[in-house]
């Protein structure tokens, strides 16, 4: 049997599932009232951190510590069976599936809960028990089929793994796990070379598709927005349009997954991607799993730029060459949004230095904030706190005329060199900074680089470091090239001077020269 490797995060939270799962004292409390039977944890590791490894560990510790009990790992979904099979098959751990677990005796079985719902009757009859069962992508493990999976075996210990213990309505995970271990947060593993930085580019407040993601109000059985819905306003000739733009703009030469609506929506992607000289293709639940696999291979090798995909990679895919994410289908769930941006934020040992471009294209960073942000996993583990996104209120209702403006900008930007930039090189890279006006609004920018969001009546050109800005008729100020005040917008008039100086004018009586103190030029 071949040794586990695990990083040292993967070591602590090895360590921390083999204590709880072995804590009787905490199982026997927890029983008293009411709550998970069996000592059972649920464990929340990001997108790309190795959940899977550290599952295969568990499995490893718990087939060598007890001689003849089962592990039973259970996911809801094919491709994540398949996953599990292979992660089971690199270290060399064997395993029985589908009609073989019925015909010999195995000491694991990697199952979908669906067969299992069709066959437990039958693994039963026959003696089959586990000892241990782990759930793969544990936030689906609310589900009546898990529950009852969890009933018929409340002395068997219970493992959950997911990024995302939470579901969009209030539902505690208490009743089927005891306890929630946490990993580092998604920001701490970038910060320490675990998962890969990124830049995030959404569409703007007004623009089109955001206005029509707005506009959608019918909800599907989950809760999220209506598939229907979202296929009838988003799969139409000029937002695919904007999406291929967006590509060409900001990912050109890069490999990408795109996230579809649902089929027809991912077909006429890829077919308009094509179109433009891009090599991508639409996958989704039909696909044959060996046609699949080829697809997925040939993207691996770079012999496709894309894939296209509904509800297939927003879990279980395992690819660190992702270099953009595309989010053509917004949501209300922040597990699908996390599993989404996350695809594109594994890291690639090949290339050190990978920053994967997130393209959100319908606005779903208005409802869940940056991949990285802080969230209060227990709340929502304790069904305090609903996984799910809305929109801001003057974004619902708004009485004012508005026009579209189909503009991207950067709401998170990721560059080592600027990082590391000295004073003077600040200085430099600032002497490129130029206003620019959006539907009527200015801002300020260094190429593409948004140094300060369109947010003035006016900007005018800078003099030296120093440029007049308005926000309304007679009352101007001056702003400095990185886009702070440095004189408020309490004047009737203001001329900027050479040898930086200015002449402030607050009222028809009352006009002041001023020196303009060049150290604040940058």
């Amino acid at each position: 049997m071949k040794t586990i490797k695990l990083y040292d995060y993967q070591e602590v939270m090895l360590e921390n599932i083999i204590k709880m799962l072995t804590s009787t004292g905490i199982a026997r409390y927890r029983r008293t009232l009411g709550g998970a039977d069996g000592n059972s944890v649920i464990v929340q590791m990001p997108t790309g951190t190795g959940k899977t490894y550290v599952m295969a560990s568990v499995v490893k510790w718990f087939i060598d510590n007890h001689e003849t009990e089962e592990v039973w790992i259970v996911a809801h979904r094919r491709e994540l069976v398949e996953q599990m099979q292979q992660t089971l098959d690199r270290f060399c751990l064997e395993y029985g599936e589908k009609e073989a677990v019925l015909k010999a005796k195995v000491r694991i079985r990697v199952l979908s809960i669906q067969w299992l719902g069709r066959h437990i009757l039958e693994l039963e009859r026959k003696g089959c028990r586990p000892g241990l069962i782990v759930v793969d992508e544990a936030h689906h493990a609310l589900a009546s089929s898990y529950q009852d999976l969890f009933q018929r075996n409340k002395e068997a210990l219970k493992l959950g793994m997911t990024a995302t213990p939470c579901r969009m309505k209030r539902e505690s995970f208490g009743k089927l796990f005891e306890r929630l271990l946490t990993s580092p947060s998604t920001k701490d593993f970038i910060k320490r070379g675990y998962l890969a930085p990124y830049d995030y580019v959404v569409i703007g407040q007004y623009s089109q598709d955001q206005l029509t993601v707005n506009s959608l109000k019918a909800r599907g059985s989950d809760g999220d927005y209506s598939i229907k819905e979202m296929d009838e306003k988003l799969n139409v000739p000029q937002s695919i349009k904007r999406l291929y733009d967006s590509v060409a703009k900001y990912a050109e030469g890069k490999k990408g997954i795109v996230y579809a609506i649902d089929i027809s929506h991912a077909q006429t992607i890829a077919d308009y991607y094509v179109a433009m000289g891009l090599k991508a293709v639409a996958l989704d639940s039909k696909t044959p799993s060996k046609t699949r696999q080829r697809m997925v291979e040939d993207f691996r090798k770079g012999e496709l730029d894309c894939l296209v995909n509904v509800n297939l990679f927003d879990e279980g895919f395992d690819c660190p060459d992702v270099e953009y994410i595309q989010m053509a289908r917004p949501t209300l769930s922040l597990a699908k949004y996390l599993q989404m941006v996350g695809r594109g934020l594994r890291i690639n040992h090949k290339q050190k230095d990978k920053v994967c471009m997130i393209l959100d294209n319908v606005g779903n960073y208005r409802k869940f904030g940056l991949p990285d942000n802080d969230r209060n996993w227990e709340a929502m583990y304790a069904g305090l706190r609903a996984g799910k996104g809305s929109l801001p209120t003057h974004a619902k209702k708004s009485n004012r005329v508005i026009v579209p403006n189909n503009d991207m900008v950067f709401v998170a930007q990721y560059d080592k060199l600027k990082q590391e930039q000295t004073r003077k090189q600040r200085y430099e890279y600032l002497q490129n900074v130029k206003p620019f006006e959006v539907s009527g609004r200015w801002g300020l920018r260094v190429g593409d680089d948004i140094i300060l969001q369109p947010i003035y009546r006016k900007i005018h050109d800078f003099v030296g470091g120093f440029a007049i800005f308005e926000i309304a008729p007679n009352r101007m100020g001056i702003l400095i090239r990185n886009g702070k005040v440095y004189y408020p917008a309490d004047y009737l008039e203001i001329k900027i001077l050479s040898d930086n100086r200015a002449l402030l004018t607050q009222n028809v009586i009352n006009t002041e020269e001023v020196k303009l103190d060049t150290k604040w030029g940058y």
